[in-house]
């Protein structure tokens, strides 16, 4: 990257929002090497060049990570996350939750996988029409039970196997603190974008950068499909 590339990657990194954290009292101290010192804001700011530092660092792993064939279940649980999310996993074929985080997924996985083959046994019943041919209390009845798991389980079609990685956006975020745990206690690597608030002291990858503003996330998210696109 020449000097005018950086010099317009950190002005978009400005015009997206991508600097801005939370307000000091949320901040955890594991972030505090990536923050700017501030005396007359109560809101913390991101040092951009070293999000964009991070930023390389992540996208030279996640290449590793794909040329490897190994898998990423990307968790984006919140609506500022679910586009991004959305347009990284299917770009990249990789499995994804953004409805909310099931209990038990990775630490239980083996009875997870029992109801994600019998929601894949219920679309291919729906796709041939079966379904419509239930007495009509059981159709609706199964129809309600498969409405409700395309919205749980929509994004889990591919996970046979407990993922090689996590990617979270906002280890912070009430619904992501599990999933973050379970990774943890069963020794799946975490990679994060961490905002101000998050500890990512048991990461093993991370960019620092606004994770609460659909704008710098979309944005980070896209530029890494782009690096990620010319590898």
């Amino acid at each position: 990257m020449n000097n005018n590339q950086e010099k317009q990657l950190l002005k978009e990194f400005f015009e997206n929002g991508c600097h801005y954290g939370r307000a000091k009292r949320f901040t955890h101290p594991s972030m505090k090497p990536f923050l700017l010192k501030t005396k007359n804001s109560n809101i913390e700011f991101f040092n951009i060049k070293k999000t964009e530092e991070y930023l390389k660092t992540i996208a030279k792993l996640l290449k590793d990570i794909i040329s490897e064939n190994k898998m990423i279940l990307l968790v984006g649980a919140k609506p500022a996350a679910e586009e991004a999310i959305k347009n990284f996993a299917q770009k990249f074929n990789f499995p994804y939750i953004t409805y909310k985080w099931i209990g038990g997924l990775l630490t239980n996985f083996e009875t997870i996988k029992k109801r994600i083959f019998y929601f894949k046994d219920l679309l291919e019943k729906e796709e041939k029409k079966e379904i419509e041919e239930l007495p009509p209390y059981e159709k609706q009845k199964i129809k309600k039970e498969l409405d409700k798991m395309k919205k749980i389980y929509g994004g889990l079609l591919n996970l046979n196997q407990l993922p090689d990685y996590l990617f979270i956006i906002d280890l912070n975020f009430k619904n992501h603190k599990t999933a973050y745990k379970e990774a943890i206690k069963k020794n799946i690597p975490v990679i994060a974008l961490a905002g101000s608030d998050n500890d990512i002291t048991k990461t093993v990858s991370f960019i620092p950068v606004n994770d609460k503003a659909p704008k710098s996330i979309n944005f980070i998210i896209n530029y890494l499909i782009d690096l990620l696109d010319s590898r």
